[in-house]
């Protein structure tokens, strides 16, 4: 974790629990209130100041309730978070942490989307993989075109703000993917409960890199 936010000086994690039961938004007003989200956020952080609030892997989160959760071939909502969430405030860099490619990076502006994101494709031991940056800066994105290498440690961008990130309070969305399937300028980071076992095939858990304690 620390090649992925090396600026903050930070290696541990305060897990925080946003799923169905969780104390900290308790409705959808909360949740998409940034002035009140941002403050139970900040409760956490002045408690906790040498700890990054961190989580959300396999979540089902009853508070996705915008358009955008609704599922075309279902009446589900897509509930099920498939990335680790860090909450981290706008402008925080955020570097790789493998040699990689540039995939996708565009800026989203929906409601609810990534705002500026990043694919990055990897090579390691002969595996393929790829890595999802999401709710980054629009300027964060503007320079790069598909293609282009980025190197372990080089920064990718910074964490954007509630304008431009998809209007969510600051975070990094962070995401592992074994395959893109037939995505091209997205890829779902919420899905439906249903596909639960084909999503955790293709999204494997991001902690798996970190080995972060989130319980």
């Amino acid at each position: 974790m620390v090649d992925l936010f090396p600026t903050i000086q930070r290696k541990d994690i305060y897990p925080i629990d946003l799923s169905i039961n969780n104390t900290t938004v308790r409705t959808e007003a909360e949740f998409n209130n940034p002035h009140f989200f941002s403050k139970q956020l900040h409760k956490i952080q002045k408690k906790n100041p040498t700890k990054i609030i961190s989580g959300g892997y396999l979540e089902k989160r009853a508070l996705y309730t915008s358009d955008l959760y609704h599922s075309e071939i279902s009446t589900e909502k897509r509930n099920i978070h498939l990335g680790l969430d860090f909450w981290l405030p706008e402008n925080t860099p955020i570097h790789a942490i493998f040699d990689g490619e540039i995939i996708c990076a565009i800026h989203q502006k929906e409601l609810k989307g990534y705002g500026g994101f990043v694919i990055l494709r990897h090579q390691e031991n002969n595996i393929t993989f790829y890595t999802l940056y999401g709710h980054l800066s629009e300027k964060s994105i503007e320079k790069y075109v598909v293609g282009n290498k980025i190197n372990k440690k080089e920064q990718i961008g910074v964490l954007g703000n509630y304008e431009e990130n998809g209007e969510w309070v600051p975070h990094l969305h962070f995401q592992i993917m074994l395959s893109l399937l037939d995505y091209k300028n997205d890829f779902p980071g919420v899905v439906l409960e249903s596909e639960i076992d084909f999503w955790k095939m293709i999204c494997p858990n991001p902690n798996l890199l970190f080995k972060l304690s989130l319980s």
